[in-house]
Parts: C-alpha cells; sequence; structure tokens
C-alpha cells in the first residue's frame, strides 16, 4: 500500500511539473497595426518590440490592417521590425483587411509573411498627403528610393521583387490567394487562423526550400503556445484617432474659428477650445512631432491653472487646463498593455500627481473666493441710496463715477459739474445710474426718476 501511495504521489508531482511548465511556456507576443500608420502607431510598434522582449516572447505575431499612412512613420516600423531581437511574423487579418500603401512595405519586413483569405496587398505608389500626384521630378526620386527599399524587403525573404517594385511603380494590388500561388510568392502563407499560420510555419519552408530562420537559426516552433496581447495604452489610441485625416481638418475649422471669435469676441471659451484644437490637429496631421506637441499641450494646461487664480472664469480655466494637460500626457506616455515590465517614458504617476495637486488647489481656491463673496456685504438697492452723502470718483460734468454706501455707481449731475474727491448727495436715479449735486446744494432738488 505504501509504495503504491508513493507511486500517486510522484505521478501527481510529475503531473504537476509538466502543468508549470505549460503554463510558463514563453508566449508569442499579439501586436495589431490598424488604421491609419501615423506617429502614434510607430511610437506603439517600437515599443511594443521592445515590450516583447521583456515579457520573453519568442515571436511577435504582427497582425496588419491598414490602408497606409505616411512614410516617416512607416519608416521608424520597417525599422523596428528589422532590428526587433526577435522573429517579427506579419499576418494582413481579418479577412477583407488589406496591407495598402506604406502597409505593404510593413507586411514585406516580416521574418514570415502571411495573408489571411480574402485580403489584399500593394497599391503602394507615393503620393502627396491629399492623395494628389506629385511633381514629376520629385515623384521619380521617392518613387526610385521606394523601389529599392521594397525589392531589398522582397529579396532579403526569397519572395517576389518583381511584384513589388509592380506595386510602387504600377500601384499593383493583388489579393491573398494569388500572392502566395506566384512563383515566387509575394508572401509566404496563406491562414485563416493564428493556430494554422503557426504549424504552417513549424512544417513548412520558404519558397526556396529553405526553412523559416531568423538570425541563422531555424525559428523556434511556435505551435501550442499562448498569444499574450501587447496593446496600445487609452492614450494612444484616443490620440490614433486623430489620424483620420477628416478630423484633422474638423480640428483645423474648429480651432481657426475659435481663434477669430476669441479676437473679435474675448470670452476665454472659443480661444481656449481653439488653441487646444490647433494643436492636436497638428498632432493628428503628423505636422507636430508627438513628444513636442504633447509639451505644448501640458505647458498649455499648466498656463490655464495659473490663469485661474488671477482671473474670473468660474473653474472654465481649471477645466480647460485639466483637459489640455491630459492630452499632453496622453502624447508623452509611451507604454503598452499588456506586461508589467515595461519601462516608459513617462511614469503614469508624474501625470496623475501634478494634475490631482492643481485640480484640488484650484478647487480650494475657488471655494475660498466663495466664501469671502458669500460673508461680503450685500448689494445695496438703488433706492437705499437716495438721500445719502457720497464722494466724486472721477469728474462729473455731466457723467462720472461716483462712491456712495460703500460702492461705486455711475452718476450724473442735476447741478453744475462736480470735481474730484468733491462731496456730493444722491437726489435720485435713472435706471442704474444715480442723480446727484454738489452736497451744499440748496433744498430745491428734484425727485427721484424711474
Amino acid at each position: 500500500m505504501t509504495a503504491l501511495r508513493r507511486a500517486a504521489l510522484a505521478s501527481l508531482l510529475l503531473a504537476g511539473l509538466a502543468g508549470g511548465a505549460s503554463g510558463t511556456e514563453p508566449p508569442v507576443a499579439e501586436v495589431q497595426l490598424t488604421g491609419v500608420i501615423d506617429q502614434v502607431n510607430a511610437a506603439y510598434i517600437e515599443e511594443a518590440v521592445t515590450a516583447a522582449e521583456r515579457i520573453g516572447a519568442v515571436a511577435i505575431l504582427l497582425e496588419v490592417d491598414s490602408p497606409g499612412g505616411e512614410l516617416t512613420s512607416t519608416d521608424r516600423i520597417v525599422k523596428a521590425i528589422l532590428n526587433s531581437p526577435i522573429p517579427v511574423i506579419t499576418w494582413v487579418t481579418p479577412s477583407g483587411g488589406q496591407a495598402a500603401s506604406a502597409a505593404t512595405f510593413v507586411t514585406l519586413s516580416g521574418t514570415v509573411a502571411a495573408m489571411a483569405p480574402l485580403t489584399t496587398i500593394g497599391s503602394a505608389s507615393v503620393v502627396g498627403s491629399g492623395g494628389e500626384d506629385l511633381p514629376e521630378t520629385l515623384a521619380r526620386k521617392i518613387t526610385n528610393d521606394l523601389v529599392a527599399k521594397i525589392r531589398g524587403l522582397a529579396d532579403a525573404h526569397g519572395r517576389n521583387a518583381d511584384w513589388a517594385e509592380s506595386a510602387v511603380r504600377d500601384a499593383a494590388n493583388i489579393g491573398a490567394e494569388a500572392a502566395v500561388s506566384m512563383d515566387p510568392p509575394v508572401v509566404d502563407i496563406l491562414a485563416d487562423n493564428a493556430e494554422s499560420l503557426f504549424a504552417s510555419i513549424d512544417t513548412g519552408h520558404r519558397a526556396d526550400g529553405y526553412p523559416y530562420t531568423f538570425d541563422g537559426e531555424p525559428l523556434p516552433t511556435l505551435s501550442g503556445r499562448p498569444l499574450q496581447p501587447v496593446t496600445m495604452n487609452v492614450g494612444q489610441e484616443l490620440l490614433h484617432v486623430l489620424s483620420d485625416p477628416n478630423l484633422a481638418f474638423l480640428l483645423f475649422t474648429v480651432g481657426f474659428y475659435g481663434i477669430l471669435a476669441e479676437l473679435f469676441h474675448p470670452n476665454f471659451l472659443s480661444g481656449i477650445v481653439g488653441a487646444i484644437a490647433i494643436v492636436l490637429a497638428f498632432i493628428g496631421s503628423n505636422s507636430l512631432p508627438l513628444n513636442l506637441g504633447g509639451l505644448v499641450l501640458v505647458l498649455i494646461g499648466l498656463g490655464l491653472f495659473a490663469l485661474e487664480l488671477v482671473v474670473t472664469s468660474h473653474g472654465l480655466l481649471a477645466v480647460a487646463g485639466g483637459i489640455a494637460f491630459l492630452f499632453g500626457a496622453f502624447a508623452l506616455y509611451t507604454g503598452v498593455d499588456g506586461t508589467d515590465s515595461i519601462t516608459i517614458q513617462l511614469n503614469p504617476v508624474l501625470i496623475a500627481f501634478p494634475l490631482v495637486v492643481a485640480v484640488v488647489f484650484v478647487a480650494l481656491v475657488a471655494r475660498g473666493a466663495i466664501r469671502v463673496r458669500r460673508q461680503a456685504a450685500p448689494p445695496q438697492p438703488i433706492e437705499a441710496v437716495v438721500g445719502s452723502l457720497g464722494t466724486a470718483q472721477t469728474p462729473i460734468a455731466p457723467t462720472g463715477i461716483a462712491s456712495a454706501h460703500g460702492e461705486d455707481w455711475t452718476a450724473r449731475t442735476a447741478r453744475g459739474p462736480i470735481r474730484p474727491g468733491e462731496a456730493l448727495r444722491v437726489i435720485g436715479y435713472d435706471g442704474l445710474e444715480l442723480i446727484v449735486e454738489p452736497a451744499g446744494a440748496g433744498a430745491d432738488r428734484p425727485t427721484e426718476e424711474e
């Protein structure tokens, strides 16, 4: 019986060790490149590559579904993939998705390039930021540069460099099934899910007959490994929305008319909204670097907090300052979600602490101002001022400013001019304007006017 118990315990221990080993098996980092390729996407991919290595991932699965974007950000993404310390598998997915224009370069830069059924790739000709054709000489220079880059990416992985060149020169486009069946293929594998993709990598070979390798070594076995999502943080997702050209144009329009309205009718609100909208539009259109735009927004926020202390805005400046500060923090914070071991450029505590302190400080100042205002003597009704003595604050000839009952009033003289500092008597009122006379005037005075 004892031997049987020992055998059972040994079996349980071995099972536990096996389960523990399986549970700690290094994952494959799952990264998604969606929407327009912009500087937010570029910063996210760069950070995600670093994060994937730090969590011990054996490879990165970069899922692509993008209409393309601007070339500077594309170059940053391609460099991050080519210099990744672990293999990057690019996969155009889901079905119906695309790797168009600049996203073609990203897809072809992967150690392994794959596509899901009913996806497309190509149309990588260079155009202006608004989709317009470039001047002939400039277009030829950029096209030749891009052709050299895309042929180099295709040749390095045994893919169809001639088709890749046609995608740039002639805006050629091809579906997933045709891309895999060409000789040599445009991409390596057709796969409708991650499991079949990993199985094809584990058992397959490139078109030239060689196994898939990375830095001269065969790729690690990927089948059965868990996927570890590495996603954008909330701030990056919000800023990435601004890359939509329609939204960027709308922000430009709001900013322009907001500042214009502030110039003609100062009211704080339109000017603040206009300034923030203009900065966000520059960030969304990639005209302003992300870190510089974030710094500008943080400075705007701090400036609005400071103005709240000296300008009566009933909290409007503080609220606008908080919004600008948050957007600026979002632009400066580059950490990605999915792991606890990521080094970030700006600690979230450093974002939250000054914002909370500023909001609390402004709230305390506002509370004190409200308390002082409530404790102050209530304003006198104009009827109660009639018959009282006062002093001219400015020349009253025939109108000016008079002080009576502890308050300043607009005043109009009934008898001759009154010099500054001269005593006067209130003998009536007209609307909110006092009717006064020198204090030494005769008893024959006009009565109240209503």
